[in-house]
């Protein structure tokens, strides 16, 4: 009986909480019904409150949760900005260099009855070309061109063929222009006349007029510094309340990533020949950017989670 009341003092824990077989509990059931002291041992255990766990398995499955969640964040945090150093190399490689007027650099001549035929020097490697009405004259209109080359083709790229284009003819004199986008004069390339006999005029002349740069990065820039400086303001001011703080912090991110993104796509030029590739460069640099930015703050909020975890 001594050693019987033992097993069952042993099971009763288990049996409370339904944690034993069908076969152990009716066993568990009979002993109890006729053996007073392990009766009340077990109305002992219903009366005694349940304990949470503060220890054991609980905090080292927190801690192995914490570090692996730090190991995929620092793998995405390498991948964000390998992807950006590699976006970064593009924009500063592929940025356009525009040339000088030569008289080598571009040519005008016919193209059967109605076309202009623009042949450039074997140096270009992309060219820009807009067809608009003369702002003083309705009854002229311009031919702009735009030639570049970048640091790419610079370096690696040998043996470019001589590029080529062809423009329709108005039905009205059109004056063709290069634009050298570097602070000088469009240059008068040429002269087209539907009604001359011989069409296209060569003039090689300053025409008096300068093609400024746009300035909206610019303006941009300023509004991210702004923004800057107010998050900073308000973070100065949060510094009793953490969980706010975090969140200012993040939001922080992005205009700090723009003004980076600013910086590596043009240096700190305010004035771009070439808005829409600078800008779309610069937002989808900042993007990434701050998804590394964000990462990155995730991952040193998770260290110092880790640390107090360990104890110091």
């Amino acid at each position: 009986m001594k050693n019987e009341c033992s097993i069952v003092r042993d099971l009763l824990p288990l049996y409370a909480e339904n944690m034993v077989s069908m076969e152990t509990a009716a066993y568990v059931k009979e002993h109890l019904e006729r053996c007073e002291s392990c009766k009340k041992e077990y109305e002992q255990i219903q009366r005694s409150p349940v304990i949470p766990q503060t220890g054991g398995a609980a905090p080292l499955q927190t801690l192995s949760r914490k570090l692996k969640i730090k190991r995929i964040q620092t793998a995405a945090l390498t991948a964000v900005f390998v992807i950006a150093l590699m976006v970064s190399a593009f924009a500063m490689l592929s940025a356009p260099v525009f040339l000088p007027y030569s008289e080598e650099l571009v040519t005008v001549e016919p193209y059967g009855d109605t076309e202009i035929l623009l042949t450039f020097d074997e140096g270009i490697t992309d060219f820009y070309c807009i067809i608009h009405d003369d702002p003083d004259d309705s009854s002229v209109c311009r031919c702009d061109i735009e030639a570049w080359t970048t640091l790419w083709d610079k370096w690696f790229a040998k043996g470019n063929e001589a590029l080529s284009t062809t423009v329709a003819a108005p039905d009205k004199p059109m004056l063709l222009s290069y634009v050298p986008n570097d602070g000088s004069e469009n240059i008068c390339l040429a002269k087209y006349d539907p009604d001359a006999q011989i069409p296209i005029e060569t003039i090689g002349k300053a025409t008096g007029i300068i093609t400024l740069p746009r300035l909206a990065l610019g303006y941009y820039l300023i509004l991210a510094s702004a923004a800057l400086a107010v998050v900073a303001a308000v973070w100065f001011f949060t510094k009793n309340k953490p969980n706010a703080r975090i969140w200012v912090e993040r939001i922080g991110l992005y205009p700090a990533a723009y003004i980076v993104s600013h910086c590596i796509v043009s240096g700190i030029n305010w004035a771009t020949h070439s808005m829409s590739r600078d800008l779309s460069l610069i937002v989808f640099l900042s993007v990434l950017l701050y998804s590394g930015f964000l990462l990155a703050h995730n991952i040193w909020y998770l260290r110092k989670e880790i640390r107090e975890s360990n104890g110091g």
